[in-house]
């Protein structure tokens, strides 16, 4: 999805999100608003997580359970493990 559509769409949630708050202030009051607003916040984080969760793990530098994800995490692990090996002369 390009960048405008996003946009787009993700203004379309942010008002349908208010407008939901406002409908259960007037349908329930107070009790309802917090209701709303959880469903809201736990239905925002569940699509982070899958929007992010496929970027972090993917095997591109690597296979097995001790291999980095991605390049930039392989250098810091090698980075990491060359430090704690004792220096020898």
């Amino acid at each position: 999805m390009e960048y405008g559509a996003a946009r787009f769409w993700s203004g379309v949630v942010g008002v349908l999100a208010a407008l939901a708050v406002i409908a259960g202030y007037l349908i329930g009051g107070a009790r309802l608003v917090w209701a709303v607003s959880a469903v809201e916040v736990l239905a925002v984080m569940a699509w982070v997580g899958y929007r992010f969760r496929g970027r972090a793990h993917q095997r591109a530098a690597g296979e097995g359970p001790d291999a980095a994800h991605c390049e930039r995490c392989r250098r810091a692990r090698e980075r990491l493990e060359a430090k704690a090996q004792p220096v020898r002369h």
